[in-house]
């Protein structure tokens, strides 16, 4: 039986947010979700940069379940942007 939700784990600001969605949504949705839940809701997704922990940057439309459960991503705005 395959799980149809799985957690990614998004750093924002060093701090961890868990993020359950569903295996078929794209990552964009668990950015919006962990850019919500961190408080930073000032600047648009693509102001963001989602990162994994070798520093590769990752499409925001790969599935969540491309990940496994449980990874670790990190949330950075991009360089330039921002105040």
């Amino acid at each position: 039986m395959t799980a149809s939700k799985e957690t990614i784990v998004v750093v924002v600001s060093g701090k961890a947010f868990p993020v359950e969605a569903a295996v078929n949504a794209p990552t964009q949705s668990v950015v919006a979700r962990a850019l919500e839940l961190s408080g930073n809701t000032g600047q648009p997704i693509q102001n963001w940069e989602l990162r994994d922990a070798d520093g590769h940057e990752i499409d925001l439309h790969k599935k969540v379940g491309d990940f496994p459960n449980g990874t670790k991503l990190f949330l950075n705005q991009k360089v330039g942007v921002g105040g």
